[in-house]
């Protein structure tokens, strides 16, 4: 997997801007494709560790109704 430039993640930014309907402005651009290239050097790091569903760290939630209080 090749590293992506920083077009290919303006381009990212860009479509998925428009397709969750949100306004970037100039001033936050750097800051979210800062993160952008961090989010996905994680990704390449992970590629590289073999997986299962044992391995899954997530705790599953199950929301429970309220109790009501009689009182």
């Amino acid at each position: 997997m090749t590293e992506p430039t920083n077009d290919s993640l303006a381009a990212l930014l860009d479509a998925n801007a428009a397709v969750l309907n949100l306004s970037i402005t100039e001033a936050q651009r750097p800051g979210i494709l800062s993160y952008l290239t961090l989010a996905e050097s994680m990704h390449r790091s992970l590629l590289a560790i073999e997986l299962s569903p044992a391995d899954e760290s997530a705790l599953v939630f199950v929301p429970q109704p309220p109790e009501i209080s009689h009182d």
